[in-house]
């Protein structure tokens, strides 16, 4: 899920809203279907960190799916599953919000691919750091490392055809996903699930100025400036210009800068600087590039078109791409209705038709 940032209806106070963020119910929990064709063993993938005194060892939980089928000639094609932004744990679950991946994992794991999920930093068993490491100190590139990590790792087990491992990315990890695959060309394939086919600068800018549309124009382009500066700011590496909207405004700019910013101002710094078009263009292995029309986070028209658009400019010439009516962000059912962030929490399940899909494309690419 996509971190965005929204205007509130007091001048130029900007918030940062996470899902992730929202209290610590206690979580739904995952367990092995009564139809499963695959055993569920936990692991503990070790990757090397740097910090201020050398290298150090850093811990990420995970779940390995593991077909109970014959084993083919040359191992099992697996899958990594790399999850969106806002700490959630390997099956999908941020606080008491079941984003549904499991669904997702399960039925490709029934279909004889091993597939591999971890915690993402600072819940379930994957610690945020280090000891000592705050949640200030976290970028996105780190996020990419953990990935890396997790990818090796499933390359390292002896069950895996090396030749026949695929990525599928949903939103934030729809970036990271074609990122691996194109500093690891021996990936058989990318599923983009709900990805930016801009810049982070771009989409955070967009999610702004839309949540925005209520106030009247004065304050819709004063919060809109000041957003700019934020942003500018964190690209550019500096201070932000906290009289950007006059004097009597900055004290109110210093602090939504130190309270909504600072804690992510790494992670934007990593996106913002990215060329996400030369990301793309990159990729030689087949893409299946998915979204749901009724997405507020993303659009079919100004991302997943876009992604294509990079990916046919560039080295790729196996591009699929399916647009899902009534689908969100999380590839669930909106029943017509608008999307927005309060029916995430309803109990709807993942559109089985996308699950199809997504497996059947996998089933097709590996056989």
């Amino acid at each position: 899920m996509r971190r965005f940032v929204s205007a509130l209806l007091t001048i130029t106070l900007l918030a940062t809203v996470a899902i992730a963020q929202q209290g610590k119910p206690e979580t739904p929990s995952w367990s092995l279907p009564d139809d499963a064709k695959f055993t569920a063993e936990d692991v503990s993938i070790t990757r090397n960190v740097e910090t201020n005194d050398g290298e150090a060892e850093f811990k990420i939980a995970g779940t390995v799916r593991i077909p109970t089928g014959q084993r083919p000639e040359g191992g099992f094609p697996a899958v990594l599953f790399i999850s969106g932004s806002g700490s959630q744990t390997r099956h999908g679950f941020q606080g008491n919000l079941d984003i549904g991946s499991w669904e997702l994992l399960d039925a490709v794991a029934n279909a004889g691919f091993i597939v591999l999920s971890t915690d993402d930093r600072g819940i379930g068993e994957t610690p945020l750091g280090i000891e000592g490491k705050k949640p200030e100190d976290l970028g996105y590139l780190d996020l990419v490392g953990d990935a890396q990590a997790a990818l090796d790792y499933l390359n390292s087990r002896e069950e895996v055809n090396t030749a026949k491992v695929f990525l599928i990315g949903h939103s934030e990890g729809g970036l990271t996903a074609p990122i691996l695959a194109g500093d690891n060309p021996k990936v058989a394939g990318v599923v983009f699930m709900a990805a930016a086919g801009r810049n982070m600068y771009d989409v955070t800018l967009q999610q702004v100025e839309e949540a925005m549309a209520s106030q009247p124009k004065a304050q819709r382009e004063n919060n809109l400036k000041a957003q700019r500066e934020f942003q500018d700011a964190v690209k550019e590496d500096r201070e932000p210009d906290f009289n950007i909207l006059g004097k009597a405004a900055a004290p109110v700019l210093k602090q939504t800068w130190k309270a909504s910013v600072l804690p992510i101002r790494k992670w934007w710094h990593d996106h913002f600087n990215l060329d996400v078009p030369a990301i793309h263009s990159k990729l030689t292995c087949p893409v299946f590039v998915t979204n749901g029309k009724s997405d507020f986070q993303v659009s079919p028209e100004r991302d997943a078109k876009q992604i294509v658009k990079d990916l046919l400019e560039g080295k790729c010439d196996d591009v699929t791409m399916k647009i899902y009516d009534d689908l969100d962000h999380l590839f669930k059912p909106c029943n017509g209705r608008k999307s927005e962030l309060k029916i995430y929490f309803e109990d709807r399940r993942v559109s089985p038709e996308f699950i199809k899909d997504v497996v059947d494309w996998l089933t097709a690419i590996a056989s």
